[in-house]
């Protein structure tokens, strides 16, 4: 008798078929046809602004483009006029209305009229200061995008024809001059080709006669006076970059009565430029002082001295960086010009001196990235009285990598955790050290003995003995 083929997996797959074809989804969406679609965003659009916003300049933007930039105009102004508080919720949503009207103004107005466009960035950039007045940016939403548009209106400037250089330099002084919130950071950097030669020769003149003008500073008392220094400086340094010349940004620097921040920033510039002597030379200005600067710089010397062949003082760079802070990234970039037999005696060589760092903790890292796990938990073994429980960002990491394979090793640092956390008392902590504590319950059985070493039921005697009043701690792992 034939069997009658079952119809469950028909239903099954009829029922998916439901399912996928009501999630909401592009593709099902356009099952429901224009007019449907058509309807609801209708239905919706009376209930919700934004909706009916974006409606009206999608449909701007596909029937009436010629008439796009001044619709967005008018939504700015609106924006501009409001007074009232803008509470933490609804940064981000006039931060995303905003970067769309940025958007639409840079690939959509800007493709049929430039001066349209340009008129309706520059809107969006003076909408700055209106906006920060009444709300808290903490999260950098806005201002991410109110830099972002001032970068724009730098390069819609360049792609609009026949522009003078001279109101160029006039609309963006103006620009700068107002800016008290930042959002013009990055407007002169886009400004390269709308300046040209002869509005970058212009806009040169003006600042260094601005310079020329400004007083001599007399001390704290004068904090405007250097205010509007620093500030013409950096538009200088600014102009420099967007221009792409290298000297115009030292001759800038050397205005300054702080040059050395600056020395990395012009190693880095004429090393773009090729050249890398005068880089060492501008690096070699660097004092003997510690400076936050000073790993950077000796980056720069690395790739200076390649350049122009001297691997020997290049390799010498690396071994010092790697010997001074143990950076895994220099050995490694040191181990590669090194020949196969060279490789082997240095490789011995920084391990060892891994083990006999200062610091235990940024030792015990290295090891276990290099990886070397037996070197690890021997450093562990040896030296766990140097090592601080209160380094959890290091000591935790290491105690799950070591746990597998060396349980002992393992068990001391969690241990280390639990008792750093318990004897200060920190019972913010405690939850972290309950998890501790069960780390060490699961891996007492893998326990081997050891000379000095508590066993688990030894520990957990002891600990209870000095830490039996803290009550909170024990509640989390159902001990009182």
């Amino acid at each position: 008798m034939a069997r009658t083929p079952s119809t469950k997996p028909a239903t099954r797959k009829s029922a998916a078929s439901a399912k996928v074809g009501t999630t909401v989804t592009k593709d099902n969406l356009k099952a429901l046809g224009a007019d449907r679609l058509a309807d609801l965003l209708v239905d919706l659009s009376e209930q919700d602004a934004v909706l009916t916003r974006k409606l009206r300049m999608a449909l701007t933007a596909t029937h009436a483009k010629d008439k796009l930039g001044k619709e967005i105009e008018k939504r700015l102004r609106t924006i501009q006029r409001s007074r009232g508080f803008l509470p933490w919720d609804r940064i981000k949503p006039l931060a995303t209305e905003l970067d769309t009207l940025r958007r639409s103004i840079l690939d959509d107005v800007a493709m049929t009229d430039v001066g349209q466009a340009i008129s309706a960035m520059r809107l969006l950039v003076e909408l700055a200061p209106s906006v920060y007045e009444r709300s808290d940016d903490s999260s950098g939403y806005l201002s991410d995008v109110f830099r972002e548009a001032a970068s724009d209106l730098g390069t819609l400037w360049g792609r609009h024809a026949g522009r003078d250089p001279a109101v160029t330099v006039r609309d963006l002084l103006t620009l700068l001059d107002a800016d008290g919130y930042g959002t013009c950071d990055h407007l002169l950097a886009s400004c390269g080709e709308a300046l040209g030669t002869a509005g970058a020769t212009m806009l040169r003149v003006t600042l260094v006669t601005r310079l020329h003008e400004l007083p001599a500073s007399r001390g704290k008392d004068e904090y405007r006076i250097d205010r509007v220094r620093m500030q013409t400086l950096g538009h200088l340094r600014d102009l420099a970059d967007a221009t792409g010349d290298v000297d115009a940004y030292i001759e800038a620097v050397g205005m300054s009565d702080r040059q050395s921040p600056y020395f990395s920033d012009i190693a880095r510039r004429l090393l773009d430029k090729g050249r890398a002597q005068e880089a060492l030379e501008w690096l070699d200005r660097e004092t003997d002082e510690p400076s936050r600067f000073r790993r950077e710089n000796d980056d720069l010397r690395i790739e200076a001295c390649e350049i122009l062949g001297d691997h020997d003082t290049a390799q010498a760079i690396r071994w010092k960086i790697f010997r001074e802070c143990l950076s895994l990234p220099h050995w490694q970039a040191y181990q590669r010009h090194l020949s196969d037999y060279d490789a082997i005696d240095a490789e011995e060589q920084a391990l060892d001196h891994i083990r006999n760092f200062p610091v235990k903790s940024v030792a015990l890292s290295t090891l276990l990235e290099w990886p070397a796990l037996d070197g690890a938990a021997r450093l562990v073994r040896e030296h766990i009285s140097e090592l601080d429980g209160r380094d959890y960002g290091a000591l935790r990491p290491a105690a799950d990598r070591l746990s597998e394979s060396y349980p002992n090793e393992a068990t001391l640092l969690y241990r280390l955790l639990v008792e750093a956390v318990l004897d200060k008392a920190l019972s913010r902590y405690y939850s972290y050290a309950a998890k501790d504590l069960a780390s060490c319950r699961l891996l007492a059985p893998l326990l081997t003995a050891t000379d000095g070493m508590e066993t688990h039921e030894a520990f957990m005697i002891r600990l209870k003995a000095q830490h039996k009043r803290k009550l909170g701690f024990w509640s989390l792992i159902g001990e009182h």
